[in-house]
């Protein structure tokens, strides 16, 4: 087997090399295992062999275009560069281009995945119970109204008091640490510019016009990449100062829209169980004077199921996770289940051009060249409700109702509604403490690539459809062609013909030749056996995927909080 000589004799020469320091997740063996701080409450044990996050990143041998090795570890793909660890500290950058075709695959979906995981994260059990950003850090842009931090941007349409934009600064950037560490390894998805938007409204219709729900104490607008908040849904009230806090001041509504701001690469991706579960899981956790208390997480998860149920958390038994876990957007939010649209892909088959005489018919003809094919059928994503991936204005809810479950009116809109944001925050403690945390990132890492290699494909399948398309047309187009000079040819013949048997010349004319018939085009292979509905299902595989990595019974409960 071939092997790399060094770096400096080999096609590294003339790439800038890279300081370790430059490369995020770079060998970490000398280095403190990073603070996960999710304690008692998670699976939390370094990572092993067989975990996603691990395989994924690991040193692997890369092959280069003419066939030699090198063994290392990806690191990033930056401005058209893949950066290596290639040990001892030292990093390369290297295009695409120099490497395998297998090679450059496995590129591509290590970039596509690294926007839904942190490619350096690490578990570790050495942890803390409390998260804190420090020391209060941040700048009046207009003050009173408009406020940053160092990862976010608020605006509010009324004065807020001083201490109130204090600690929303402390809430906003302790809940950015507390998704950042959880246990799953999932990315930040920082929005251009840096900084995270949130506008917060002291009327109820302003917040409405913006795109609001009655139904939500708060939204996030994926398309706007927007948290929407009605202050009155926060428990504020209007002072001398400005808007100030109250007794019935929840923390929660906004810890559980920054978690889905947070996650956002996420929300037109996971299933709706896992993208409400989650923020429920993080908006659990007890925030007090701009600390997340993770020892009492569990504490705190009972408290939300109290508050979403009325007073009484075992006042409904939990929905059954069987059922929630299958559900759309739309029905997991109470509205009537729409049947799965399925993708069906046509089987081409070749195309035989035929000639027929005056007269003749078949039993189907085209009629134009449009008809030498099936058209390709829009492809549309099964995901019924949520818009197709970036487009239109989504909101995610922060949560069905203001009042929880104690106002419902037992609709599916109502009670429903409110089981299902429990049930699957239930679900998501349940899978984090039971030892299921890398069986969840598996799930989810296999729902990425599973979309990942899906849209690949059918992007694939449409391009080689309309190339296929274009290659037939145009063998019609020159056999049309061809026709049309042998029927000038045989007007020709004809009058030459005419002409012979009036004896006006003295040799008959030589009969044109028929133009030969193109034999079909041959149908690739992605054509000819396209695959089938079943395996382009989204919802198929997200129930096989749950079965495959997930465990949990017939039924949750409120008491694996206590």
């Amino acid at each position: 087997m071939k092997t790399f000589p060094q770096p400096s004799l080999f096609f590294f020469v003339g790439f800038v090399c890279v300081a370790a320091s430059f490369c995020r997740g770079g060998d970490t063996s000398d280095a403190p295992p990073r603070k996960i701080p999710f304690a008692g409450l998670t699976e939390l044990c370094h990572l092993k062999t067989g975990d996603p996050l691990v395989d994924w990143k690991s040193r692997r041998v890369w092959t280069s275009h003419d066939g030699r090795t090198l063994d290392a570890k990806i690191l990033a793909v930056r401005d058209g560069r893949v950066i290596l660890d290639i040990g001892d500290g030292r990093t390369v950058a290297l295009t695409p281009d120099r490497f395998s075709e297998a090679d450059q695959q496995f590129i591509r979906e290590w970039e596509a995945v690294s926007v839904f995981f942190d490619p350096g994260y690490e578990a570790s059990r050495r942890l803390r119970p409390t998260l804190e950003p420090g020391l209060f850090e941040g700048a009046f842009v207009q003050r009173g109204k408009v406020h940053e931090t160092r990862h976010f941007r608020f605006e509010c349409d009324a004065v807020l008091a001083e201490e109130v934009v204090r600690d929303f600064s402390r809430l906003f950037e302790v809940t950015y640490l507390g998704v950042l560490a959880n246990p799953l390894g999932l990315a930040i998805a920082t929005p251009e510019g840096g900084k995270f938007q949130v506008k917060l409204f002291s009327q109820e219709a302003d917040y409405l016009e913006a795109g609001g729900s009655t139904d939500a104490a708060g939204v996030y607008l994926m398309k706007e990449r927007v948290m929407l908040v009605p202050l009155a849904s926060l428990g504020l009230t209007e002072g001398s100062a400005g808007y100030k806090k109250t007794r019935d001041f929840d923390p929660r509504i906004l810890i559980h829209e920054t978690a889905h701001a947070l996650t956002h690469q996420w929300l037109d991706h996971a299933p709706m169980w896992f993208i409400e579960g989650f923020a429920e899981y993080i908006a659990a956790i007890p925030y007090r004077e701009g600390r997340l208390e993770l020892a009492r997480h569990r504490e705190g998860l009972l408290a939300l199921a109290t508050k979403k149920f009325g007073g009484n958390p075992t006042r409904f038994p939990l929905a059954d996770p069987a059922e929630f876990t299958a559900m759309s957007y739309g029905a997991f939010m109470g509205r009537k289940e729409k049947r799965e649209r399925p993708i069906q892909l046509p089987r081409v088959e070749p195309f035989q051009i035929a000639l027929l005489s005056p007269g003749e018919s078949a039993e189907k003809e085209p009629t134009s060249s449009s008809d030498a094919l099936a058209e390709v059928p829009v492809i549309v994503s099964e995901q019924i409700e949520p818009v197709v991936r970036g487009g239109g204005k989504r909101a995610v809810p922060g949560g069905p109702g203001r009042e929880g479950a104690g106002e419902a009116d037992g609709s599916d809109s109502g009670e429903a509604v409110v089981r299902r944001y429990i049930s699957s925050m239930a679900l998501v403690h349940h899978l984090l403490s039971s030892g299921q945390t890398a069986a969840l990132r598996r799930y989810l890492f296999d729902l990425v690539r599973y979309e990942w290699e899906r849209d690949r494909y059918l992007t694939r399948f449409a391009e080689v459809h309309h190339s296929h398309r274009a290659a037939v047309e145009e063998q019609i187009r020159e056999f049309d062609a061809d026709l049309e000079a042998f029927n000038d040819a045989v007007e020709a013949y004809n009058l030459a013909a005419i002409r012979y048997h009036r004896h006006e010349v003295g040799t008959a004319p030589p009969p044109p030749a028929e133009p030969e018939i193109p034999a079909p085009l041959p149908v690739p292979d992605i054509l000819a056996t396209p695959r089938s509905a079943e395996a382009l299902s989204r919802r198929a595989f997200l129930e096989q995927a749950r079965e495959r990595h997930l465990r949990f019974g017939d039924s949750l409960s409120v008491e694996a909080f206590r």
